[in-house]
């Protein structure tokens, strides 16, 4: 057994190894103090920490002080067992981590003349007391609930403080050029280097929870003047789920009758300035515009191989689109031409997170986007 755990650790970090050094994982973290019913502060204390997107478990024991520090967690709602000998174990359930967050827990615990368990259960909501950062962190069930487009650059563009820039075609952060953000999928810098935009697309199934930090981020992240927007794909779990899905959409369904008309300067007179329809310029009053369509499908599928210590989750998403243009070369007096455009694009993931030792987890994604 011990020889497999030792493989299965070698493997994941061979494969994660090229980019472990580049990645700056968004991770929460759970500290807090132990005390007894007289305040006074509890050394040796156990706390295991288990959630439904943490594989294993994550346990640490109380310093001389009392202090415990639970740290590097994923996202999600945990449970906090705190157990001592001669002490009643305590539970605390429904604990919500988002990414980047500090939470703050002291408990009490009672003693007890025999073996007892407190469960606590919806306590008010926690939060970072101690952080400056001003942001706004989107779930999964959140957003599969909103209108939204086919990337996660839709989802947020309806955050508070972020809209379209366009002179870059960037997303402005409270009130910063679209180029000055920094973009993070799974702790990897994803920046497009020359126009400071995102440079790699997460089809928007794979996509589980979206943070948008807008100021007082940490020094890692020292090179945004904007926003920065961390990305987490979704993953694998102790129980098996996946998606199947499929997006039509055509020129009918998203433009109908002739396009508005709008003030520009005349090409031959700069004195003159008139109200124009591209549909009248360029598409004999929109009779001859393009013909486009598009299909899309997703199937993806997530679990484990080993319960506890390995997980996976996988997807494929093929597009297809295509387009009948009608052109002519002669200020558009005809004759007309017809031109068809046909693409096929396919789109895979796959991500293992593992526990192969107790302490220790890993994970690995290989992506192949293109677009």
């Amino acid at each position: 057994m011990k020889k497999k755990a030792l493989v299965l650790m070698l493997a994941l970090v061979l494969i994660a190894g090229s980019t472990a050094f580049a990645q700056i994982m968004p991770e929460g973290r759970i500290t807090g103090k132990v005390v007894d019913d007289q305040g006074s502060p509890l050394p040796g204390v156990t706390i295991e920490a288990t959630s439904p997107r943490l594989v294993g478990k994550a346990a640490t024991v109380t310093d001389a002080t009392g202090t415990f520090r639970l740290m590097a967690l994923p996202s999600g709602t945990y449970q906090l067992t705190f157990s001592l000998p001669g002490f009643k174990t305590l539970i605390r359930k429904d604990i919500i981590l988002q990414l980047s967050q500090t939470l703050v827990i002291n408990v009490t615990m009672e003693p007890a003349a025999i073996e007892e368990q407190v469960t606590v259960v919806g306590q008010s909501p926690l939060i970072d007391v101690k952080s400056t950062v001003k942001g706004q962190v989107m779930t999964k069930e959140t957003f599969m609930s909103l209108p939204r487009g086919r990337t996660f650059d839709s989802l947020i563009g309806i955050m508070p403080g972020v809209q379209s820039e366009g002179i870059a075609g960037g997303l402005s952060v409270d009130g910063a050029t679209g180029t000055e953000n920094m973009w993070y999928v799974d702790g990897a810098d994803v920046t497009n280097i020359h126009i400071g935009t995102r440079g790699q697309n997460v089809v928007l199934e794979l996509v589980d929870e979206v943070k948008v930090t807008a100021s007082g981020y940490n020094a890692e992240f020292g090179g945004s003047m904007g926003g920065v927007v961390n990305v987490i794909s979704r993953s694998g779990g102790n129980t098996f789920h996946g998606d199947v899905m499929v997006y039509y959409n055509n020129n009918e369904m998203w433009m109908q009758g002739k396009a508005r008309d709008y003030l520009r300067q005349n090409p031959y007179s700069v004195d003159i300035y008139e109200y124009v329809n591209d549909d009248d310029l360029f598409f004999d009053g929109g009779h001859k515009r393009d013909n486009y369509y598009r299909l899309e499908g997703v199937v993806s599928l997530g679990g484990y191989i080993l319960k506890d210590k390995l997980w996976f989750f996988g997807s494929f998403n093929p597009v297809y689109y295509q387009t009948t243009a009608l052109r002519d070369f002669n200020h558009r007096t005809g004759p007309w031409y017809q031109f068809l455009n046909k693409n096929t694009y396919y789109n895979a993931s796959i991500k293992l997170t593992a526990a192969p030792v107790r302490g220790l987890r890993l994970s690995a994604s290989y992506v192949n986007n293109f677009y």
